[in-house]
């Protein structure tokens, strides 16, 4: 036995052509055998440990104008400064007049441009959404051919895109994960059974307000439409984070801001702030704890609404399946690094899909992957 431990010791490079197995009988053979030599036995012991353990490898760091600088050079763009400046151009234009209200004199009206983004009514702003022009027509006992058709075209052609470029709420929580500084994961298996939720409010809000359409235009409806009370026009009317924020606090502080332009000291009682804070309606408050909740789900979870309440999501999530916009993977490039799946905000598993051209469901193709490849693998397709 000692003999053919010293014969492997001086061919020790056969142990690196050995697998695992053999290598672990090697070891375990030198530690029941005591008739080994101590100093042969050590020798190897430490010669196969060596042998064992990964090289390290140590490449420099390149710096961030570095960076930008190389994949400039390589004709190569970052899509996050574009996206970035069409998000905020959007959102000014959502938001514009509902911080107008805060005028006394202003005296704005309703602008019906729609598009499959998350604008409520509420907010009076210069663009509205596609699901909330629908369920306003069907309250109204009108089929709503015109946003129907509108989430139609756009799905078919760009997909999610506007949920990713255009939504004020979706620029909104990139603005919290920007200050937060980092993109957090959501447990795969949990991810996936609550992606199902925004589904399900899809569902019950179509079913409220067809039936209450229906209804009406059978002339029977004017006792359930009483009923529904505010979600009659629709459910996301009624409760959404984006009606709040550009609707109903702009009208909170317009009128508090007429208040204390006339107001006097007396009137600075508790009895009037207690009559104020009643004529603030219950459902008002649940909107601003669910505004609340929203920020806090955003700081927690990138694109908390897009992933898991979104109805507008829901809906166009259906088109981008077979969207003419996609991306792509160059399968000869990716390294499989996985840098794109830790930028996803949306958490989508982009290692796992056709290369060739994918369109998951999920996909807001806000093109964040894009950016963060290291080996420029990924780019848009159309078609």
């Amino acid at each position: 036995m000692v003999d053919q431990l010293e014969s492997s010791h001086r061919n020790s490079h056969i142990i690196l052509g050995a697998g695992d197995y053999d290598v672990r009988r090697l070891l375990g053979t030198m530690d029941y055998h005591s008739a080994v030599r101590p100093s042969v036995r050590s020798h190897l012991w430490l010669r196969l440990e060596t042998l064992m353990q990964p090289v390290a490898t140590s490449e420099p760091k390149v710096g961030v104008a570095n960076r930008i600088w190389q994949r400039l050079r390589r004709g190569r763009i970052y899509y996050w400064p574009v996206r970035t400046l069409v998000q905020l151009g959007f959102f000014l234009l959502f938001a514009g007049i509902a911080l107008a209200r805060l005028n006394p004199s202003f005296n704005g009206a309703r602008s019906w441009v729609i598009l499959p983004v998350v604008a409520s009514v509420k907010a009076q702003g210069a663009i509205g959404s596609t699901l909330d022009a629908t369920t306003l027509l069907l309250s109204q006992a009108i089929f709503p051919w015109l946003p129907i058709g509108i989430m139609f075209v756009v799905g078919a052609l760009l997909g999610r895109f506007m949920c990713g470029w255009i939504c004020p709420v979706g620029f909104l929580q990139d603005v919290i994960t920007g200050i937060k500084g980092r993109v957090d994961s959501v447990q795969t298996r949990t991810h996936e059974y609550w992606i199902r939720l925004k589904y399900v409010l899809v569902g019950i809000t179509f079913l409220i307000s067809a039936t209450l359409g229906l209804a009406l235009y059978n002339g029977v409806g004017s006792d359930y439409q009483q009923s529904l009370g505010p979600f009659a026009s629709g459910l996301f009317i009624a409760i959404t984070p984006d009606g709040t924020l550009f609707g109903t606090l702009p009208l909170i502080l317009a009128h508090s801001w007429r208040f204390l332009g006339t107001a006097q000291v007396s009137d600075f009682s508790a009895a009037n702030l207690g009559s104020w804070l009643e004529g603030i309606s219950a459902l008002t408050w649940i909107n601003i704890l669910i505004l609340m909740g929203f920020i806090y789900a955003a700081w927690r979870i990138p694109r908390f609404w897009c992933r898991y309440i979104c109805p507008v999501g829901g809906i166009m999530a259906v088109f981008q399946k077979n969207s003419l916009l996609g991306m792509h993977r160059d399968p000869v490039k990716c390294s499989n690094c996985k840098e794109c799946e830790t930028a996803c905000p949306m958490q989508i598993p982009i290692l796992d899909l056709d290369w060739k051209k994918f369109n998951d469901s999920e996909c807001i193709l806000c093109m964040a992957c894009i950016d963060a490849c290291p080996a420029g693998a990924l780019s848009p397709k159309f078609p």
